[in-house]
This record gives structure tokens, sequence and C-alpha cells, in this order.
């Protein structure tokens, strides 16, 4: 039975946004406001990762528009580099990436829930090990009923924490006493030279960016792909750096010079809008904005797996449909094996093993495009506005980022490439018992 194509360009636009939106926009503004001081400085910063997300929003619009197929990286690759190199993209998904992305944020969400609860905090590691992989269970049942059902999921999860984030500062700037404090300096010199700062800057802006691809991987389920996938990219990406230089512009407001200082900017901004009374709303407001993230990676992942498995690449259990049209097999899969990671490890060191993986590896896609482009130059249902120059840019941003973060943290970017480089031998010995 093949996969059902039920989504619309609002269902995947939602897809996307619900996962680029997660913790990171709630911490990361103060460690950019380090690096780059003053107003102008940080909001430079935030336009040009949106920009770069646009960038590869618009180059996976054409790749998924030319392979419109369940997999999205897992596809490209392959078709562009070979079976290997697809292989390898979905081993580091389901060992690593996709599968400790998700681990990990079931781990966060459920660690901003226990300071909700009076008490709980001293338990907090055995409830991030058990009601995490309980959460990621329970989301797998949602998207095993249908792929409508776990795209109104992601709907739903994302459109809470926005309407919450909304009314708080209305009623903060309108009804209460808030009132704006900008940083003393519009530009202000960061503490060593302007190229390294922004390098340094750039590493969590692109972090918090991640995750405008999410819908490529449901390509198989969207009506009318080879329209519907680039408009939804570029749709769920420009709403989320819309987003994004907004908050940022809320809190330079609020916090003005103390954000460089504030390593809660997102608390620090909720507490001056609500005096009092606004303790407890922002962990649950990320919680439910993370759970959202882990819906739309559970979702992503098990279509890869799925994409394998129908060109022997994965056990072929992995390919089979239910009578909803989606992979339920390879849903179950992806949802168990996550969960048994969030039981087992910590969150961080889930994140920083998968970091420079997830990196090199959507940097290879975007290599991909110039060899689908050198082999089929004719095709017109979407083009990459802006090609040759527009990959090429994000393609050198995305490898200095990787070389920072391998920089930044040597030991987890080894593990990481260890864990993926065993991919090699693991592809050898399953090609051999396939023959």
């Amino acid at each position: 039975m093949p996969l059902r194509r039920v989504l619309t360009t609002g269902d995947a636009a939602w897809l996307v946004a619900g996962n680029m939106i997660g913790a990171g926009i709630f911490f990361t503004p103060g460690d950019v406001a380090r690096q780059l001081p003053g107003t102008l400085g940080p909001l430079a910063a935030w336009i040009l990762g949106g920009a770069l997300a646009l960038a590869g929003a618009a180059i996976y619009g054409e790749l998924g528009a030319r392979l419109p197929h369940a997999g999205g990286d897992y596809q490209y690759l392959t078709r562009a580099f070979g079976p290997l190199w697809g292989f390898l993209m979905g081993w580091a998904a389901f060992v690593l990436s996709f599968s400790a992305a998700a681990a990990a944020m079931s781990r966060v969400a459920v660690g901003y829930l226990v300071v909700l609860v009076s008490g709980a905090e001293q338990h907090t590691l055995l409830l991030e090990r058990t009601v995490g992989p309980a959460l990621l269970i329970g989301l797998t049942l949602l998207n095993v009923a249908g792929a409508k059902v776990g795209g109104r999921t992601t709907t739903i999860l994302t459109s809470i924490p926005l309407l919450a984030l909304a009314g708080i500062a209305a009623y903060g700037l309108l009804l209460g006493e808030a009132r704006f404090d900008w940083p003393s300096r519009v530009l202000a010199p960061p503490s060593g030279s302007w190229p390294l700062a922004l390098g340094a800057a750039m590493v969590p802006v692109f972090f918090t960016y991640s995750g405008w691809n999410g819908a490529a991987y449901l390509a198989g389920e969207l009506e009318r792909p080879e329209r519907t996938l680039p408009r939804a990219l570029l749709l769920g990406t420009a709403g989320v750096t819309a987003l994004y230089l907004g908050v940022n512009v809320l809190l330079l407001g609020l916090l003005g010079d103390g954000l460089a200082a504030s390593t809660t900017p997102g608390a620090d901004a909720v507490r001056r809008l609500l005096p009092g009374r606004g303790e407890g709303v922002l962990p649950l407001i990320v919680a439910v904005a993370i759970a959202s993230s882990a819906n739309v990676t559970l979702m992503a992942g098990a279509r890869i797996y799925y994409a394998m498995a129908g060109e022997r690449l994965a056990p072929r259990a992995l390919a089979r449909v239910n009578r909803r049209g989606v992979p339920a097999t390879a849903l179950w899969g992806a949802g168990i094996w996550s969960a048994a990671l969030a039981a087992l490890a910590p969150a961080g060191t889930l994140i920083r093993w998968a970091t420079l993986a997830i990196l090199l590896l959507s940097s290879l896609t975007v290599a991909a495009l110039f060899v689908l482009r050198r082999r089929d130059p004719t095709f017109r249902s979407f083009r990459c506005p802006g090609y040759p120059v527009t990959p090429a840019v994000y393609l050198v941003a995305s490898l200095g980022v990787a070389v920072s973060s391998a920089l930044y943290d040597p030991w987890g970017a080894l593990w990481g490439l260890l864990l993926v480089g065993a991919g090699f031998p693991v592809y050898a010995l399953w090609r051999a018992t396939e023959r």
C-alpha cells in the first residue's frame, strides 16, 4: 500500500515551523548579544541567519521538487552520489542524529515541566528517563494514526506557544508596566575582531534556525509536492524568521544591555512582562514547543527508514504502510529507539554527538543540487533562486559552522564522526547479506 498524499501546503508549512521552534530562541539571544553587543549587531546576525535558512529552504525546494518522494536527504544523496551516501545519511539519522535529537528534546521538555510541580525537582533525572520516553511513545501513537493526525498534532503544539507568547507580550506592553530600555549603544565593537565575533555568534543562530527542511522528508505524503513543498518550506521558514526577529527586538527592548549578561533571556523577559505571575508560564511554553519539534523529528526520521527499506537498504518490514497510509513499522522503530536513547543517555551528550554529523551530511545534501542540475539542466517545476550563488554561499556557511562546532567540542565531534563512520562497514556487510 503506498503512502497517502493528504498533506496540504499549510500542513507542511506548520511542520516546518514546528520543527524549527524549540528551546533555542529562549536562550541563544543572550549568547549572540555577548559576541555582538549593542542593538544592530545581534539583529544583523539574526537577519543573516534567517537569510541562510531561506536559502536552505530554496535549495531543498528544488531538490524536493525534482525528487518528490519520502526520505528527503536520503533521496537526494542516493540519486546524486550513490546508495552508499544515502545509506550513511539514513544510518546516521537512526543511530544518532534524528533519534538522538528526538530523545534529547523529550528529556529537555520534561526538565522544563518538572519545575512546575512542587517537590519534583529532586527526581528530575528519574522523570526525564521515564516520562521522556513515554512522551515519545505517545507521539508515535498519534503519528501511526495518520499523516493528517501527526500534522494536526504539530499545528496544535506549535500554535499554543505562539499564541501564549503573543498574549504575554501584548498584555505586558499594553496593559502592564513593562517599558523598553534599549542597549546604551546602537553599534558597539566586540571584544575581538568583527569576523571572529560574527562567526562565534552565528553558531547559536544557525542551530536556532535549524529544522527548516522538516517537510522535505514527508514529500511522499504531500498533495502536488512539486509545487506544495517549495512553497511550504519557504513559507514556514519566512514565518519563523519574522518571529525570531520580533522576539529579539522584544528582548533587546526589554533587557537592554542586560541581554548580553543573561543566560535565560526568555525567562527574564517574561518576568518583566508579567511581574510576579510569569514564573510558571515560560517553562510550559518551552516544553510544548519542544514537544512539537520532537514530533516532526519522529515523523521525518520514519520516512527516511521507509525509503531505505523500499530500496533494500534497511529491513523490509520498515517499508510496510498501514491502512491509514503511513509507514507504521518505521514509525514504531524510530519511536522505540528514540525512547531507549532518552532512557539511557543525557540530553547534552546526545546533542553534542549529533551536531557535527548533522552539519556535514546537510552540507553534502546541498552539494547534491549541483550534481542534479548538471544531469538535468532543463528541469522547470521549481528552481532555486540565485543558483549557483545561493547553494554555494549556504555550503560555505554550513561548513564554517561545522568547523566552529568541531573546534568548540572536539571530543563530541570525534564520537559523532566515529558513529557515522561505522556506517561504512555496516553498509558493506548489509550489501553482502542482500546479495
